[in-house]
C-alpha cells in the first residue's frame, strides 16, 4: 500500500496546481480600456506589472484594450469586442464615458465600469446595475495625504540627518517652526481640505498647515517641511523644489524627481482590482481611494516607512 502513496501524493501536487492554472485561464477576463497617451505618461513597463499584479488579485486574466487617441467609438468597441467576446467587465476611464454608454446599449449583458475621477454625474451616462460609475474617494484621499504628509513632516523636522531631498551635500538640522503646504486644484473642497489638515494634525501637530492655489501664494522654500500638490502646481515643479513632494499624478515614477517621497494614483491600473470587486457585490456606484505608492529608499528608518505604509491605508 505504502508504495502507492508517493505517486499519488506527487500527482496530487502536480494536479492541483495545473486545475488551478486551468481555471485561471478559462475564467473571463476583465478588460481595461487604455489609450496610447495614457501609456507614454503611465509607463509600459509599469502598466504589465500592474496587469499582472490585478490577474493575480483577482484570480482571473485582467487584460489592456489599447486604442490609438484619435480612435472612434465604433474602432473602441470592435476593439473591446477581439479582446474578449464575454469578459467580467469592462473598464471605462472617464474620457472614454460616451464609449462605455454606447458599448453598454450594444451590450447590455456584460458589465461596464466607469471611472469617472471627479467628474460631474450630470458629464457620465447614467448607473443601471449593469454599468456602474465609480469615482476617486478624495476625502479619504486627503485625510491619508495628511497623515503621510504629517509623519514626513515630523521626520523631516526632529531628526537631524543628512537630507536626501538636498544634493548640496550638507546636514539638514530640522526645527521647529516649519509648515507642510497643500497646493490644491480649484476643484478641492472646504471639506477635503479639512480632512488633509486633520491627517496632517495626527502625526504632526508642530507643523502650521498652509494651502496655495498659485506659484504666488506659496511660502519660501527654506520654510517648508513638505509639499503635498493635489492635480496642480506644475509651474511651480517645474523650479525642482529641494523639499519632500507627495504627488496626485499618473505619471510613471521613473520620470519624477528625486523629491518626490509618495504618489497617489488613481489611475485605472490603481482602482481595477477594487471595480471589479465593487462590481462583484453589486454596488452600482461607489468612491475608491486612490493607491499611494511610497518610495522606501527616501526612508532609511525602517519605522518611518512602516508608520507611512500603516497610515497609507487607515480610513476615516
Amino acid at each position: 500500500m505504502k508504495r502507492f502513496v508517493l505517486p499519488v501524493t506527487l500527482g496530487l501536487l502536480v494536479a492541483i496546481p495545473a486545475v488551478s492554472i486551468l481555471v485561471f485561464f478559462i475564467r473571463s477576463p476583465v478588460l481595461v480600456v487604455t489609450n496610447t497617451s495614457f501609456v507614454s505618461v503611465y509607463g509600459a513597463g509599469r502598466a504589465r506589472r500592474q496587469q499582472v499584479s490585478a490577474s493575480l488579485s483577482l484570480f482571473r486574466p485582467v487584460k489592456p484594450v489599447l486604442v490609438e487617441d484619435d480612435a472612434g467609438s465604433d474602432i473602441l468597441i470592435i476593439a473591446i469586442s477581439k479582446a474578449a467576446a464575454k469578459p467580467f467587465c469592462v473598464v471605462f476611464p472617464y474620457i472614454f464615458a460616451g464609449t462605455a454608454g454606447r458599448y453598454h446599449e450594444e451590450f447590455p449583458k456584460i458589465p461596464v465600469v466607469v471611472l469617472n475621477g471627479r467628474a460631474e454625474a450630470s458629464d457620465l451616462p447614467l448607473a443601471d446595475g449593469i454599468l456602474c460609475v465609480y469615482g476617486t474617494d478624495r476625502g479619504t484621499d486627503m485625510y491619508r495625504a495628511g497623515l503621510l504628509t504629517g509623519i514626513i513632516s515630523e521626520t523631516s523636522r526632529k531628526t537631524v540627518q543628512k537630507d536626501p531631498w538636498d544634493d548640496s551635500g550638507g546636514d539638514k538640522t530640522a526645527v521647529n517652526g516649519m509648515n507642510v503646504v497643500l497646493f490644491q486644484d480649484p476643484l478641492l473642497k472646504d471639506s477635503e481640505r479639512e480632512l488633509f489638515s486633520r491627517g496632517v494634525r495626527e502625526e504632526d501637530p508642530e507643523s502650521g498647515v498652509l494651502f496655495a492655489r498659485t506659484v504666488a501664494e506659496m511660502p519660501d522654500p527654506g520654510g517648508i517641511s513638505c509639499a503635498v500638490f493635489a492635480g496642480s502646481g506644475i509651474e511651480y515643479l517645474e523650479r525642482n523644489p529641494k523639499m519632500p513632494l507627495v504627488l496626485f499624478t499618473w505619471l510613471d515614477p521613473a520620470l519624477v524627481s528625486n523629491e518626490v517621497a509618495v504618489i497617489f494614483d488613481d489611475s485605472p491600473w490603481a482602482l481595477v482590482v477594487p471595480a471589479a470587486r465593487m462590481i462583484a457585490g453589486n454596488r452600482t456606484e461607489g468612491k475608491i481611494p486612490s493607491k499611494p505608492l511610497i518610495f522606501s529608499a527616501k526612508f532609511a528608518d525602517n519605522g518611518v516607512f512602516r508608520r507611512l505604509k500603516k497610515s497609507a491605508k487607515k480610513n476615516l
